[in-house]
């Protein structure tokens, strides 16, 4: 397993946000984190970032990691694409997109990957030299998740990447997440979306009020009755038995 949770807790004050979580991400593989507005997700991806101070354990690619660790995480290929897109509006695209180097010993290397991500996403090198605040929302996601790219990542985080996107843009998104699993990158999905981020998953947990209470192949638990009558707005296709509920 690339990444390993086991019993995360985490708490703002007196509120628990998350009761004890597991969950675990092997290599190439996409896993979704779904569940409603306010469910903890946020704060999952956040900890195991090294954004928030959490007890339990998180290992990644064999090594345990602490608290409060984001920027040894991003050098050793954990790298999070914050909900709300987190991009320098005052800054360039290019400048956005060279933040996502800044970590990289190999810097010539590195400036050549901005010129190769700017002619993959040919919007983001047409807009290179404006202010990344004049983007449209979808274009902002995909500068977000270029700069992380250029981090070199094996383990990608995604904090809700469809939020506030069109539908052309949410599917334009998920295409993206696909073709990175292809790649040969692991992904953490965190979605309210849950049907669609099901379609691109292998596997998914089911988070309510900080604790997981499903889990399973992605198909398991699109198709599994009590999960789609309760969270997913309805069943779609016959149920399975590989649905895993706690």
């Amino acid at each position: 397993m690339i990444l390993q949770v086991r019993d995360m807790k985490v708490r703002y004050g007196a509120i628990h946000a998350l009761h004890g979580i597991d969950l675990e991400i092997a290599p190439n593989e996409v896993v979704a984190l779904i569940g409603a507005n306010g469910a903890g997700k946020s704060s999952a991806v956040k900890a195991i970032a090294g954004l928030l101070p959490y007890s339990g354990e998180v290992v990644y690619d064999g090594a345990p990691l602490r608290p409060a660790g984001a920027e040894r995480n991003v050098r050793k290929g954990l790298v999070l694409v914050p909900e709300g897109r987190g991009i320098l509006g005052g800054m360039s695209v290019e400048e956005n997109l060279l933040m996502g180097i800044y970590s990289r010993p190999d810097q010539k290397a590195a400036q050549a990957d901005v010129e190769a991500m700017m002619e993959r996403f040919p919007i983001l090198g047409e807009r290179r030299h404006g202010k990344a605040s004049l983007l449209s929302g979808g274009e902002q996601q995909m500068l977000a998740i270029a700069r992380a790219l250029l981090a070199r990542p094996r383990l990608l985080l995604l904090d809700e990447p469809s939020l506030g996107l069109a539908p052309k843009m949410t599917s334009f998104v998920f295409d993206l997440i696909g073709s990175l699993r292809r790649d040969g990158l692991s992904v953490l999905l965190v979605e309210q979306k849950a049907r669609q981020a099901l379609k691109i998953s292998d596997r998914a947990y089911l988070l309510e009020t900080g604790r997981i209470v499903a889990s399973g192949s992605a198909e398991s638990l699109a198709n599994d009755d009590v999960v789609s009558e309760t969270f997913l707005g309805g069943r779609v296709q016959a149920g399975s038995e590989n649905t895993q509920h706690r």
